[in-house]
């Protein structure tokens, strides 16, 4: 696992640091460093990141 901070908070204790699996042994599952409350699983946040990617840059208005 490693600990990494994400632009979003934990629903149950609000943290912003979450322990990603590095290791087929780890699992799939994306938990709070802090309070160990599952977030996602590791697609699902893949898929989310590459979505974000593929919208356009805002322009200020």
């Amino acid at each position: 696992m490693i600990r990494v901070t994400l632009d979003f908070n934990c629903a149950v204790c609000g943290h912003d640091q979450f322990n990603l699996p590095v290791k087929r042994e780890d699992g799939q599952q994306i938990r709070c460093a802090n309070c160990t409350a599952y977030k996602c699983h590791t697609l699902d946040l893949e898929r989310a990141l590459v979505a974000m990617r593929r919208e356009p840059p805002r322009t200020a208005a």
